[in-house]
């Protein structure tokens, strides 16, 4: 079977059941599968694939449409221009979250902070954008041991002197901190239902808070022994309940024009 033959029929199946980007999606299963880069895949239409190797595409197209998240099919998800490998224990990074990171940045280089904790790691890909256009020490924190695990093969694979640190919120840490940047779990329960059925695949313990918020308000009290600056990444219906806090500074607008991160200065 011709690759652009094979290729056709994975859009086909893709684009029956919805998946908008099915051509896209399409030409990334072939290249996982057939272990060549998309360049290859574009660039040999004609190029002749087993049939073993059309089955091996059209069950990863099924679990796809099964609504699986592709990037955990892949094991491959993309973030401040970094590649991260991820699986089911973790959040798959997403674009929005870029934001916390460009402003952690900032603030790191305006204040030259030196010490950054990273509260809800997951994959690590925050802490390591952090410290790959910063160079500042970061530890990487998270009660999740398969995250950490994550964290783990993602710091080997870029290289990184992360400190990876197995606690329960903030209690492992004495002080004093520069900066806490987290992207918590910030879903309420009573919200799931809503979710797409891609992200409730998503492990439940990184994405749900409880009904009150007080996950976050112990966050937010923690840091405030410990730390000058607390960066967080929010729902968009989070303000009303982050304003009790006087210590809350700004909240910062995504490119949606959603509110996207609160900053803490304590």
């Amino acid at each position: 079977m011709k690759l652009k033959t094979a290729i056709s029929k994975i859009n086909a199946l893709l684009k029956k059941h919805g998946i908008e980007s099915s051509i896209l999606e399409s030409t990334i299963i072939a290249s996982y599968i057939l272990k060549k880069d998309d360049c290859f895949i574009l660039s040999n239409p004609d190029f002749q694939i087993s049939e073993s190797i059309f089955e091996k595409m059209f069950t990863m197209a099924a679990n796809r449409v099964a609504g699986v998240p592709l990037a955990y099919l892949t094991h491959k998800k993309e973030f401040m221009g970094l590649n991260f490998y991820v699986n089911e224990n973790v959040l798959i990074p997403r674009p929005e979250t870029e934001l916390l990171v460009q402003e952690a940045i900032g603030f790191i280089q305006k204040y030259n902070f030196k010490n950054i904790v990273d509260l809800c790691t997951g994959s690590g890909a925050i802490a390591i954008s952090i410290e790959h256009f910063t160079c500042v020490n970061v530890a990487a924190c998270d009660i999740s041991y398969k995250a950490l695990k994550v964290a783990s093969i993602n710091k080997k694979l870029h290289q990184s002197n992360i400190y990876l640190v197995n606690s329960n919120l903030l209690f492992a840490f004495k002080g004093p901190i520069d900066m806490i940047v987290s992207n918590p779990p910030y879903i309420l329960p009573s919200e799931f239902d809503s979710l797409s059925n891609e992200v409730k695949k998503e492990p439940k313990i990184a994405l749900l808070c409880d009904e009150d918020y007080l996950l976050i308000k112990t966050i937010i009290e923690q840091s405030s022994r410990l730390a000058k600056f607390l960066l967080m990444e929010i729902s968009p219906n989070m303000k009303i309940f982050l304003e009790q806090f006087d210590k809350l500074f700004c909240i910062k607008k995504d490119y949606a024009g959603l509110d996207r991160v609160a900053i803490f200065r304590f």
